[in-house]
């Protein structure tokens, strides 16, 4: 709605205390701080706990070459791209909520990138955009799901080892028979992919 995250008097205080970062810089280092601190705490209590983020899909406008749209680190000041090149999280759910071919948001050109930037081996698990097969909305075709799915896989020895879909109320409906058309994609139980860090 345009409001501002109330957050003036607190970063006044931070700058009254002899802080130098901008706005911006300090809201993104508060938001990476509570990533590592919660990925070390939590990987303190529970060690085999899996620990993932699913943050807007575009990090920055112009990041891939080509892609524009919002800026998850210019507009929602998360790093997104540092908590994975850093292993901060171990996996990603990009919101990849984008059909393949239009150049400016394409599914496999920011899958590609995401999975460029895990530099320590995390796991990327693109989020799909199955809600929009809603002849209410934007009325894609099911086999638009279908490519997204068999890109993903054809990125697998890249580190793309799955894909979450949003939202499950449209599959479980079986919109345009989006259900079948799953069902033979996925003729096997998934097994959960093995992160041998943990």
């Amino acid at each position: 709605d345009g409001t501002e995250f109330p957050d003036a008097a607190t970063y006044t205080a931070y700058q009254q205390t002899g802080g130098k970062l901008n706005k911006g810089d300090w809201r993104r280092s508060n938001v990476n701080t509570l990533i590592k601190t919660m990925y070390t705490r939590m990987h303190a209590i529970r060690p085999k706990v899996k620990f993932g983020i699913s943050p807007f899909g575009i990090w920055k406008n112009g990041v891939p070459a080509g892609i524009t749209g919002l800026s998850s680190y210019d507009s929602l000041y998360c790093d997104t791209q540092m908590w994975l090149e850093q292993g901060l999280i171990d996996y990603m759910t990009p919101q990849l909520y984008w059909q393949i071919d239009p150049p400016a948001q394409s599914y496999p050109v920011l899958l590609n990138w995401w999975i460029q930037q895990s530099k320590k081996g995390r796991h990327v698990y693109p989020g799909n955009a199955v809600y929009r097969i809603l002849p209410t909305g934007l009325n894609w075709p099911v086999s638009e799901i279908v490519r997204q799915v068999n890109i993903t896989r054809s990125m697998r020895d890249r580190l793309a080892l799955g894909n979450v879909f949003y939202s499950v109320k449209q599959i479980i409906q079986n919109v345009k028979g989006i259900q079948t058309e799953l069902a033979t994609l996925y003729k096997q139980k998934a097994k959960v992919p093995k992160m041998n860090w943990l």
